[in-house]
């Protein structure tokens, strides 16, 4: 059995409300700094970079096997 499958099954069977998808609730995220600069350029302030990438469309993301998609690009 591989570490990955055990700590999965573990939190799975230990947790089963997290593991539940459940319909009509909405994710809330709350930053627990305040944003001071919006510009996530200027500053390595991770609550500015999550807003930056948030807020500002970015040329190319990633999918879920790591490669390179474009999104405000056409190829």
């Amino acid at each position: 059995m591989h570490r990955r499958t055990l700590i999965t099954t573990t939190a799975a069977l230990a947790m089963p409300h997290l593991a539940r998808a459940e319909r009509g609730r909405v994710l809330r995220f709350i930053p627990h700094p305040d944003l001071a600069a919006c510009d996530p350029v200027w500053t390595s302030v991770y609550v500015s970079r999550n807003h930056g990438y948030l807020v500002f469309d970015t040329r190319f993301g990633q999918d879920s096997a790591l490669r390179l998609q474009p999104q405000m690009v056409e190829v």
